[in-house]
């Protein structure tokens, strides 16, 4: 079979076959492999729809299969997320169609996508698993109190509940229009990194992204965590700054401060901007 695009497994998988792929999630942390007989008495199908479903589900890679102890045992992919992410968004009247991949992480996948008034959005795709922790015991430590597929959708869900705190106070961050397990949509920023662009009035962007880290901190009680040049939109149009990227969203004063000396450094190597870091610390904080 030829390799398909995500677009194209989305819609290759049926009403049932969606059914299948939820029960999966509904059994997240009682089983990383299923029993077919789980989804036998789940779906209420016979063995052989079941098989039908199955056989299909493999086609589309929306499933693996594994032998344990001498049953054959099934388990659901990131693409059988994305196809339910996908499904469950056009339901709900977010998305009407999935475009081409725009870039892939070690994390997630971010896709263009189309809303139902034909305009232009970002879908992101969250893909926490085994490739995305640096060693195998931070995996297992985390796998022992929640599966990889229950770390995916935390990370979704806080993603798209940062934005929507952020943006609500008037942050600069792109607009969040949908939720659906591993999947965040959100207005698409027609823009550059930070890292690679040639800002005209670098004070005014810098004043706006520390503003936005405020707001973040002193109204959504969260910090970014992982912020740089490299997850900082500027847009072509105005050079206006939209941060992204917020799935480790949390409040740690630790945190902040590295995100701050991030940004700071990166605006004082590139345009000689200095800024007294224990003020601008207070400022983010509001204190000052």
């Amino acid at each position: 079979m030829p390799v398909l695009a995500l677009a194209e497994r989305v819609s290759l998988v049926t009403p049932e076959e969606y059914l299948a792929l939820r029960v999966f999630i509904e059994n997240k942390d009682k089983y990383e492999y299923l029993p077919k007989n789980i989804l036998k008495d789940r779906l209420g199908l016979s063995s052989r729809e079941v098989d039908t479903i199955l056989t299909k589900l493999r086609t589309v890679k929306a499933i693996d299969t594994e032998r344990i102890s001498g049953e054959i045992m099934f388990k659901i992919t990131f693409t059988g997320i994305d196809i339910l992410a996908i499904k469950s968004l056009y339901a709900k009247h977010v998305v009407k169609s999935l475009g081409q991949s725009i870039g892939q992480g070690k994390e997630s996948s971010v896709y263009y996508g189309y809303d139902f008034n034909g305009e232009l959005i970002a879908i992101k795709l969250h893909r926490v698993g085994k490739t995305s922790f640096k060693n195998v015991r931070k995996l297992r430590e985390l796998r022992r109190e929640k599966s990889w597929i229950s770390i995916t959708l935390d990370n979704a869900l806080n993603e798209f509940s940062a934005l929507q705190c952020v943006k609500s106070n008037f942050g600069n961050v792109p607009s969040p229009l949908g939720y659906a397990f591993n999947a965040v949509t959100m207005e698409f920023i027609e823009g550059v990194q930070l890292a690679h662009a040639e800002l005209s009035k670098p004070s005014e962007v810098l004043d706006k992204i520390l503003a936005t880290m405020r707001i973040a901190y002193t109204y959504c009680k969260i910090v970014h965590s992982d912020l740089s040049p490299y997850n900082i939109i500027i847009s072509t149009n105005n050079e206006e700054p939209f941060i992204i990227d917020w799935p480790q969203a949390k409040h740690s004063d630790i945190n902040l401060y590295r995100d701050i000396k991030n940004i700071l450094d990166f605006f004082y190597k590139k345009y000689k901007i200095e800024h007294n870091m224990e003020k601008i610390s207070a400022y983010v904080k509001g204190e000052s």
